[in-house]
């Protein structure tokens, strides 16, 4: 860029500051996106844990709480929660979102200091330019990336015609993939609440 004078790199550092401004709207997204199947994940193992160990007991004291496979039930329970906690230790919903938040509060110092810099007609523009396009690049490379729809929160809703059916269409399904991974592990709470109904009752029973 050698040459270029400081007017001739603001459309350069408009293109940044929008560029960076997007960017850390999704990461922002992300960021809570990750967060929230943390505390999801969290709640759900939890609720597996505690209800096969109370089924556990109860079943020690009242053999066909469970009808004639219970113990099998039990071990198999055991099993899944073990298998789903390895599984969302190995994926690090927390660590991601922590490493996430400081990614996009990295980026949205860049997009404040890029639009600063559409105000300032110092001769180090172009210097001050190039160090933020190199910050932003820097911060791009240092955490993993949004998703599709991380970035579609940040748009305003698309005006579709007739020839945009396919773009609804493939909207749909990618919000729909994204809200079902999502809802998972709040699905996965029908299995706590299986286990403890037999439990409570039986426990009603006793008094």
């Amino acid at each position: 860029m050698a040459g270029i004078v400081n007017d001739d790199i603001s459309p350069a550092v408009e293109r940044l500051e929008r560029r960076s401004y997007r960017t850390y709207l999704s990461r922002l997204n992300a960021c809570r996106r990750l967060a929230h199947a943390n505390m999801a994940w969290n709640i759900a193992l939890v609720a597996l844990s505690t209800s096969t160990a109370i089924a556990s007991v109860g079943i020690l004291t009242e053999r066909d709480m469970y009808g004639k496979g219970g113990d099998a039930l039990m071990v198999a329970l055991a099993v899944f929660s073990l298998a789903v906690s390895l599984v969302v230790s190995g994926v690090g919903y927390g660590t991601r979102a922590k490493a996430m938040e400081e990614n996009y509060k990295r980026i949205q110092q860049i997009s404040l200091a890029a639009e600063n810099l559409k105000e300032h007609a110092g001769p180090d523009r172009l210097e001050r330019y190039q160090k933020l396009q190199g910050e932003y690049d820097a911060a791009m490379a240092s955490s993993e990336n949004h998703n599709q729809q991380d970035f579609r929160k940040t748009q305003p809703p698309p005006v579709y015609s007739g020839v945009a059916l396919w773009d609804r269409t493939r909207n749909f399904f990618t919000w729909l993939g994204s809200f079902v991974l999502m809802a998972f592990p709040y699905l996965t709470l029908a299995v706590p609440v299986a286990l403890l109904v037999p439990f409570g009752v039986w426990f009603a029973e006793g008094f």
